[in-house]
């Protein structure tokens, strides 16, 4: 009869000859090998050997499957929950449907993350995903986190701030120039909404202990930022008010590569979000059941385009769609802003001036979300999501 520890034994030493058979193969077959795999299942492989460790935790090896993670988006969907005295923030993400078949009425969506607090107050979402990563607050706790591996980066406090009186305002970015990822801060003057400093932070893998906090100077001042925004190639773009404040709505841009800011006029309608069109900025602007699409052709310039006028249909409008962005394909994106039983995301076709519906499955049918579903809300949805296995 085997006792325990022969059976421990035994079962280290086929361990121990299931690494040495693995640790034989040629490395770049390895490496060709693992890219077919989803990014979850690559977080879990770093622990099977040294080997593997090293290699998907290598430059090259992120680098490459972040260009295979580019190719194939998702969509990430955030819902808040406060239940039993705890805050919590789900993550959820789906295949981007234009990488599916058009006759496709449903994609699986999977649960990728849960944040949760026991102190009070919600979750706020800063900034869209950016290759992977989003910026998040709850309460005066300000991070970066990522769906994928599920890391949280708390930002340094910066005990200089009155929560009580002063603001803070986030927009998440990256440079491509030098490949870092970056946090523009916007903190207002005590008792005003008005901006008084600029700020960056640097995510790097070994970060100082001190607070890295950069000041910016920016040619812009006295005017109130928006939460709107969103990053295309290096550069953020956020709504703004400057004086008198109720005409005078501007975009600001800020170049996370060259740190500095720029103005540029809007066509003179109001944005309800901002988002990446193609590859440029594009804003939706709402008339009633009806909205226009308007699209940055030249940033030099400053000079706009507007698409056809679309009218929504009144079952549509009654269900309150908010816009979320577009796909690759250039298809608008909208969601509902509360949910029931079943939650859906439409695509509106600018150029067939067609709108289809797709069944999220796997969100309100997963048997957890649908018992507290009372205590859920909606909260974003990012268009262009993407897998990234970099950690911090």
């Amino acid at each position: 009869m085997k006792t325990k520890e022969m059976e421990d034994s035994n079962n280290e030493g086929v361990i121990t000859t299931f690494r040495h058979s693995l640790d034989s193969i040629p490395l770049d077959l390895i490496s060709d090998i693992l890219l077919k795999f989803p990014a979850k299942s690559l977080v879990e492989f770093t622990c099977i050997s040294n080997t593997w460790y090293s290699i998907i935790r290598s430059q090259m090896f992120i680098k490459t499957f972040m260009s295979i993670s580019i190719s194939r988006p998702r969509i990430l969907l955030t819902f808040k929950r406060n239940h039993n005295g705890e805050n919590e923030l789900l993550f959820f993400s789906s295949p981007d449907t234009s990488q599916v078949s058009n006759d496709s009425s449903s994609v699986v969506s999977r649960h990728e993350m849960t944040m949760s607090r026991t102190s009070l107050g919600d979750y706020i979402i800063h900034s869209p995903s950016v290759r992977g990563f989003l910026c998040c607050s709850h309460q005066h706790q300000y991070m970066v986190c990522n769906p994928t591996t599920r890391q949280v980066i708390n930002l340094p406090e910066d005990h200089r701030f009155d929560h009580g009186t002063m603001k803070c305002y986030m927009h998440l970015g990256y440079d491509p120039s030098s490949d870092k990822y970056k946090v523009l801060r916007m903190v207002t003057q005590p008792g005003s909404n008005l901006v008084s400093e600029h700020s960056v932070y640097t995510l790097e893998r070994q970060q100082c202990s001190y607070s890295p906090w950069r000041c910016v100077e920016g040619d812009i001042s006295n005017y109130i930022p928006s939460s709107n925004g969103v990053c295309i190639n290096g550069v953020v773009y956020y709504e703004a008010r400057i004086k008198p404040w109720i005409s005078s709505v501007v975009l600001v841009t800020f170049d996370f590569g060259s740190e500095r800011f720029c103005q540029i006029k809007t066509p003179g309608e109001k944005f309800t979000c901002l988002a990446n069109y193609k590859g440029k900025l594009a804003g939706l602007s709402l008339l009633g059941n009806s909205f226009n699409l308007w699209v940055l052709d030249d940033v030099k310039e400053q000079t706009w385009s507007k698409t056809d006028t679309f009218v929504l249909s009144h079952t549509l409008w009654n269900i309150q769609l908010k816009f979320s962005g577009t796909t690759d394909a250039g298809e608008l994106v909208f969601a509902p802003s509360s949910f029931s039983d079943d939650f859906h995301v439409f695509y509106f076709d600018i150029k067939e001036k067609t709108m289809r519906r797709v069944k999220l499955e796997g969100v309100t049918n997963d048997e957890e979300f649908r018992c507290r579903r009372k205590h859920l809300c909606y909260v974003s949805i990012s268009c262009d999501h993407v897998e990234n296995i970099y950690l911090y």
